[in-house]
């Protein structure tokens, strides 16, 4: 039997988490963004039912945002023993306020 490879998954309280991505190399250089996301939901307390990718999580790994399901993690650079970020996506505008009243707001 081959190596485990895996990655830590940084999750939003700060916490590790070591996840099993695959046996062999051969797997790991095919293994999806989708298939970790799945991997993650599988290991998120409460959240077995629900899957990860829904459009409030994120993952980031070295500032990229893991953002398309089926390209393969060894595509962003992801390697065995890698650190990836999962972060929550927060909805807005960010940009400066448009009109005189909404910057007294």
């Amino acid at each position: 039997m081959g190596d485990i490879y895996q990655v830590i998954v940084i999750g939003l309280n700060g916490e590790n988490m070591f996840i099993d991505l695959c046996n062999t190399e051969e797997q790991m250089n095919a293994m999806t963004v989708l298939q970790l996301k799945k991997k993650i939901g599988e290991r998120l307390p409460g959240r077995a039912s629900q899957k990860m990718d829904n459009k409030m999580d994120r993952l980031i790994f070295l500032s990229k945002h893991l953002d398309d399901d089926e390209r393969t993690l060894v595509s962003y650079g992801v390697q065995h023993k890698s650190a990836i970020q999962m972060v929550i996506k927060v909805p807005g505008g960010g940009g400066p306020p448009s009109s005189p009243d909404q910057r007294a707001l």
